[in-house]
């Protein structure tokens, strides 16, 4: 079961009492976290952000199978798995277990029918410097990648990027594509949250935590090749501002144009 799953990770990274400080990550009341605990269905939007900031495998989470936790893009359960196949199979268990809907794999072929594809829809991949950009012109494009559409709250201001470097690493290894919603730039309630954000002219991904009269952009493992960015907190605003987007999703595996 999902629940029972939620349970056995959080007790693994947060230890047997550590539910409210999870449900604090997470934004939630400590009760409603145990609820979900113990069968009560989790929001989509919760499960993202559980994904975030546990780094477990969602196919793991959704089904049981394959490894606990994401490892790198050459991971061998995902590398075997087009990204629809990867999205059925992650979706499938999830509708099965708390909705009873949702696409419907051919029980021969093991496709997604071509009616239920109407939920996806291909987001589009840029380089990490031009998710700044205002306008993405058609020679910023360097692919396209099939998302879920409930994954995604603001589809239409969201694009991906993969991933340079391993400061996020293990919860987002390097060469990941992340799905980046431009739409959310507000640090009050992007606190906890890893974003895209712009400082001392580089494009970074970070987890943005705000302390005091700053902002603190901070790698998952801090060392002198991925320190912590501070930014003054009056700075947050204007055409100059630093957040970029928060991620929202990601994948391992790369879907060309």
């Amino acid at each position: 079961m999902v629940s029972s799953r939620l349970r056995d990770v959080r007790q693994e990274i947060f230890g047997e009492h550590g539910g409210p400080e999870l449900a604090r990550r997470l934004g939630l009341p400590a009760r409603t976290w145990y609820n979900y605990e113990t069968g009560v269905t989790v929001p989509a939007e919760v499960l993202l952000s559980f994904i975030e900031q546990t780094g477990v495998n969602p196919i793991w989470l959704l089904s049981g199978k394959g490894p606990r936790y994401r490892q790198g893009v050459e991971d061998m359960v995902l590398a075997d798995l087009s990204p629809l196949e990867l999205i059925r199979r992650g979706l499938q268990k999830l509708e099965d277990a708390q909705t009873n809907g949702g696409p419907t794999a051919d029980a021969r072929s093991g496709e997604i029918p071509p009616e239920d594809l109407v939920d996806f829809i291909p987001v589009i991949i840029v380089s990490l410097d031009n998710l700044t950009k205002t306008v993405i012109t058609p020679s910023m494009i360097e692919g396209r990648i099939m998302a879920y559409r409930q994954w995604l709250p603001n589809p239409s201001d969201t694009f991906a990027a993969r991933l340079v470097d391993d400061s996020m690493a293990p919860i987002l290894p390097e060469g990941s594509i992340i799905a980046v919603d431009r739409s959310m730039t507000d640090p009050q309630t992007l606190h906890g949250r890893i974003v895209v954000a712009l400082a001392d002219g580089k494009t970074v991904v970070r987890r943005l935590e705000i302390s005091g009269r700053h902002m603190l952009l901070r790698p998952n493992r801090p060392s002198a090749e991925h320190a912590i960015i501070p930014i003054p907190y009056h700075n947050v605003a204007g055409p100059e501002r630093p957040i970029v987007g928060q991620v929202v999703w990601s994948w391992s595996r790369f879907l060309s144009s």
